[in-house]
């Protein structure tokens, strides 16, 4: 799954500076920030410009892509940096089995104080609500200001889909999910949208500029919803396909992967 680095870091404040390095003061101010100050300044510098060139080899600031993110800490497992790149991949949820992966990182990353913030966002990531799980119930307000509960679609496929108006890869998704509810709906398939507006009039709006004909609920907490931290959304967009009984069979279906898991399923 590719994704530029600013979306990646868009809810960690302290990193919209990684997010657009292009700059190497500012990512080395952001890198030396969570790096104990034994580790050398021309070190770290060094570590930045090797970035720099590694995603901006020809200078231009274009949109940096997690695979250039992953390339990167594969050619460069001692850097700091690297350790870095992959704690925030790791809390988007980019990173399959990311135990295994960190330890191939040396120990003494490993045990820096980097690498045990970096162990504690793999055991959130571990915590997350995957395939397998049952969905939690939730009770939320439509726009029209009424209570909907998700378990009252027990009996349906239920892609729950946290998005935001302010979201700009959730906007870019959305025909995508117009077109794959259009396909399935009349096949015991539907879609609840939840999202992380705080604005109750710019999601509206957003509702209808998509077209988006389907269940929307909202907290209007954005953040600080409690359905998102029951859920435990790293990102948006992130949706959750739920069976009949209420288990999550699949997370983080889109693109081309939401119509070929539905075409699966609903058969």
């Amino acid at each position: 799954m590719k994704k530029i680095i600013s979306f990646i870091l868009f809810t960690m404040g302290s990193l919209i500076t990684l997010a657009q390095a292009s700059h190497t003061p500012d990512l080395y101010d952001t890198l030396r920030s969570v790096v104990e100050s034994p580790v050398p300044d021309a070190a770290l510098q060094q570590e930045c410009r090797d970035y720099v060139q590694y995603v901006h080899p020809d200078g231009a600031n274009t949109p940096i892509l997690s695979a250039q993110m992953k390339s990167f800490i594969l050619i460069h497992p001692d850097y700091h940096l690297s350790l870095l790149l992959f704690k925030r991949l790791v809390e988007t949820g980019e990173v399959t089995k990311p135990q295994r992966r960190f330890e191939e990182f040396s120990q003494a990353l490993q045990q820096s104080a980097l690498g045990h913030a970096t162990q504690e966002s793999i055991h959130r990531d571990e915590q997350r609500m995957s395939a397998g799980k049952m969905a939690p119930d939730f009770t939320a307000k439509t726009p029209d200001g009424k209570d909907f509960r998700l378990s009252s679609l027990k009996g349906k496929y239920v892609l729950l889909d946290f998005w935001a108006s302010w979201c700009g890869p959730c906007r870019l998704e959305n025909p995508n999910v117009v077109e794959n509810y259009h396909r399935f709906k009349d096949k015991n398939f539907t879609v609840v949208s939840f999202s992380l507006d705080g604005n109750a009039q710019a999601w509206k709006d957003a509702i209808e500029a998509d077209h988006l004909d389907w269940l929307h609920v909202s907290d209007l907490k954005d953040w600080h919803s409690d359905v998102v931290k029951a859920y435990m959304v790293p990102h948006v967009p992130l949706n959750y396909l739920i069976d009949p009984e209420g288990k999550i069979i699949a997370v983080e279906l889109r693109g081309d992967a939401l119509g070929q898991a539905l075409e699966k399923i609903l058969k």
